[in-house]
């Protein structure tokens, strides 16, 4: 599967101009419904109306045959869509890609220098709450003890949405498994960005697509997630029933590299994690 398509198929920019425009109802722009409308959201007439551009420019946006329109056309589609902030810098970031696809197109994996990544090891191992380090991938490139810990069960462990998707027991694992399932594909597109030409990406998504049908259908719909502090509740096999708040630290100059930090939201589940800490350390 190409990351780069949606339904319709075609660049990054189209698949996503495409998969917003069928979001946005006419009632959000005070348009007339209708009785005979054949599109679910707004049509292509109207979104270049609404964002100040002609319709054969804006066909031509979702037809993949226009992938560089201008910062005041790219402010006038995220007005007509409906954007949020988030949204609007993944449009602005998709309407330059094709001037940086060379670079893109032979980037593997964001990387850190040995030294930086040898400093955020120790970081983590400095922690007392379970941590782990992912780059823009979310492969989990580090973690401390309590980390490995919280997780134990669940395998594959070397990239979380493979771990979220493919590990036979992360639906129960995870009790609102199907929320942080739509999440964790909407975080991946939103961190990855205009990266979405990476052959690593290519991979990843392809293989999720073929074996998640809840991937497949929720990448495709392009939504788009950024957090810097989640809440997780988990049925962990030795520690029982733990509520973590999640913190989302970004690591400025990596990257993409962030740690994320699960610190105890109650009583019970910091003694809970007190005991997790007491068998890594034996």
């Amino acid at each position: 599967m190409d990351v780069s398509t949606g339904p319709g198929g075609g660049a990054p920019l189209a698949a996503f101009l495409r998969a917003r425009r069928g979001r946005v109802r006419p009632e959000q722009h005070r348009l007339a419904a209708g009785a005979q409308r054949q599109v679910p959201g707004l049509r292509r007439d109207e979104v270049a109306f609404l964002a100040g551009i002609s319709t054969d420019y804006y066909v031509r946006l979702e037809q993949g045959r226009e992938r560089r329109p201008s910062p005041t056309v790219v402010e006038g589609l995220s007005r007509a869509l409906l954007l949020d902030a988030v949204a609007t810098r993944y449009l602005r970031e998709l309407s330059v890609a094709d001037s940086v696809a060379d670079s893109v197109a032979g980037e593997e994996a964001p990387r850190m220098t040995a030294e930086r990544l040898a400093a955020v090891h120790q970081l983590l191992g400095s922690l007392p709450v379970p941590a782990l380090l992912v780059n823009r991938w979310l492969d989990i490139v580090g973690s401390n003890p309590l980390g490995d810990r919280l997780h134990e069960g669940l395998e594959p462990r070397d990239n979380y949405a493979r771990l979220v998707f493919l590990a036979p027991g992360a639906p129960s694992f995870f009790t609102e498994w199907p929320e942080l399932a739509r999440c964790m594909v909407a975080a991946l597109r939103t961190q990855t960005g205009s990266g979405t030409a990476s052959p690593r990406l290519t991979r990843l998504v392809a293989e999720l697509s073929a074996k998640s049908d809840v991937f497949r259908t929720a990448w495709r719909e392009h939504h788009l997630y950024e957090k810097a502090m989640d809440h997780k509740r988990l049925r962990h096999p030795g520690a029982g029933t733990l509520a973590l708040d999640q913190h989302v630290l970004e690591l400025p100059g990596s990257g993409g590299h962030r740690i994320w930090a699960f610190h105890p939201a109650d009583e019970a589940t910091s003694d809970a994690l007190l005991g997790l800490a007491g068998t890594v350390s034996r």
